[in-house]
């Protein structure tokens, strides 16, 4: 253990070297700790936010990625059939998801808007602000009210639902829908307990919706059709109670339909809901044939197992940090223009801030320690030109020249930890006031290129955004608090390491390659 003295011994003779080398250390120091800092800070900030966000992906059709196709046509037939051909979500691939481990629960479901029938729906709380339905006026000259549908079903194809499983919906009295009551197309119903209360029902009783887009059936009725097989009627197995509730802020609120609110909204199986809408859409075909007849004069076939493929698939994963790799492994394996959401596209625009402050920090470190390498590694070789007689002496004394290396790592080492150690102390006050000052910087700079969606406006019923978390930018930068971790400290400490060694290794090579006899030669 010669070389440690020998090292020690070195750093008391020169102490001009020796405080220039700290100087340098010490600032190389605060400016890894920054970046690293402000790079860990941003992560931390985007991590802490997707932890408390639901941990949902939909599978929905590429909207988006399909009109870029259709608007790249120039023939009007190609244009039309590619209207007629809009893309579908596959069944397989839907299932095929479904068996991953990760996923914990689905809505596979159809969800669409109905009226109630014989039974009132719970108040929205917005009647007394509304200006009425208005109506249309018939071929005849009469006016026909326009009476708005007050219920949502929900018609699921699988029973573990997500609300049942977060805790949204929870059971009552009775019993949940089972894959049995799915299978067999059974046309049984949960309801909430407002909409049980209200109307006085219970587990046992029946109900009747009627889930068409109209309510006057005198054509149907004129041409002997039986307008009872449209309706969709219930036996009441299960009562629920929700944890959701009116939103009386949202800027909709004054026109919202009672479909939107959460109490009116009923489940059933996407089978019985499938055969109501088929025998609606066969009678409506009876009656006006020439609407269901193509360019091609062939005549569009009606299939019921088309009712049951619903437009959006939403998948509740066991962890939120799991979304990203679930969509990236599952992505390769769907059809054209379908897609899996997980409301990145909202996420990265909110994370923009603290992506840049993340691609420039990691920028500076790796700039701070490349100059690093270079300035240190050229302090060094000036230096050992100066030591070549006593390097040699070491050699001819059969001192090994890995022991000489060593002490000429050890030397370096024990100037860069005293420096990184204080470093450490001023870095970390230091971090935290620059990172700040970054910040509100980056948000003043990223403000002037316009507001970020944060996905807090209304949308439609059957968006997926209905079920992802709602974040805004703002409470996602409130995550952001650059500090000085043990992680941090042993990285710069690491780092420190590498750029000793790298710079001792490099010049090393011009004195190593020759032997001891040809090094004192020289000296002389």
């Amino acid at each position: 253990m010669n070389f440690i003295k020998r090292a020690l011994a070195y750093i008391r003779r020169r102490p001009a070297k020796t405080i220039l080398l700290m100087i340098t250390f010490f600032l190389i120091g605060n400016l890894v700790i920054l970046g690293l800092g402000i790079s860990q800070a941003a992560t931390n900030a985007k991590t802490l936010t997707r932890k408390s966000m639901k941990a949902i992906v939909a599978y929905e059709v590429d909207n988006e990625a399909y009109q870029s196709y259709v608007n790249s046509l120039t023939d009007q037939d190609q244009i039309d059939e590619a209207y007629q051909n809009y893309p579908r979500l596959s069944v397989d691939s839907a299932k095929k998801i479904m068996q991953d481990k990760r996923v914990i629960a689905m809505n596979y479901m159809q969800s669409n808007p109905a009226y109630s029938y014989g039974f009132q729906n719970v108040p929205m709380g917005n009647e007394d602000r509304k200006n009425g339905g208005g109506g249309i006026i018939d071929e005849n000259g009469n006016e026909i009210p326009y009476v708005e549908q007050n219920i949502m079903v929900y018609a699921i194809g699988y029973p573990n639902m997500i609300e049942m499983q977060d805790g949204t919906f929870t059971l009552v009295d009775g019993r949940y829908l089972t894959q049995d009551d799915i299978d067999n197309n059974s046309p049984v119903v949960l309801i909430s307990k407002e909409l049980a209360d209200l109307n006085g029902l219970k587990v046992g009783d029946t109900i009747t919706a009627n889930t068409t887009w109209q309510t006057d059936f005198t054509e149907f009725k004129d041409a002997g059709m039986d307008p009872s097989s449209f309706m969709l009627e219930m036996e009441i197995v299960g009562i629920y109670s929700t944890t959701k509730e009116v939103d009386t802020s949202s800027d909709n609120f004054n026109w919202a339909s009672p479909y939107e609110n959460p109490k009116n909204t009923i489940i059933t199986t996407i089978g019985a809901y499938a055969q109501a809408q088929y025998n609606f859409y066969k009678a409506q075909r009876d009656l006006h044939p020439e609407n269901y007849i193509g360019d091609g004069g062939t005549t569009y076939e009606l299939n019921m197992d088309d009712l049951t493929v619903p437009y959006m698939v939403v998948f509740l994963l066991d962890d939120p940090l799991n979304v990203d790799q679930f969509v990236k492994e599952n992505t390769p394996s769907l059809p054209q223009y379908t897609k899996l959401n997980a409301n990145d596209e909202t996420f990265k625009k909110m994370a923009r801030p603290l992506d840049t402050l993340s691609f420039f920090s990691n920028i500076l470190v790796w700039i701070v320690v490349i100059n690093a390498v270079v300035i240190i590694s050229l302090v060094t070789a000036l230096t050992l030109k100066t030591r070549e007689f006593e390097i040699g002496v070491f050699l001819s004394m059969g001192v090994s020249k890995f022991k000489v290396i060593s002490q000429l790592f050890l030397e370096l080492f024990i100037i860069a930890l005293l420096s990184f150690t204080l470093a450490v102390g001023s870095g970390s006050l230091m971090a935290s006031k620059v990172g700040d000052l970054v910040m509100n910087y980056q948000t003043e700079t990223e403000s002037q290129y316009g507001e970020v969606d944060d996905g807090n406006n209304y949308v439609w019923y059957g968006d997926s955004s209905n079920y992802f978390t709602q974040v805004s930018q703002d409470q996602m930068l409130e995550q952001y608090h650059v500090s000085v971790s043990g992680v941090i400290i042993a990285e710069i400490y690491l780092v420190g390491s590498l750029v000793v060694l790298i710079s001792i290794v490099i010049p090393s090579i011009m004195i190593m390659r020759l032997n001891p006899k040809q090094i004192l030669l020289e000296q002389n």
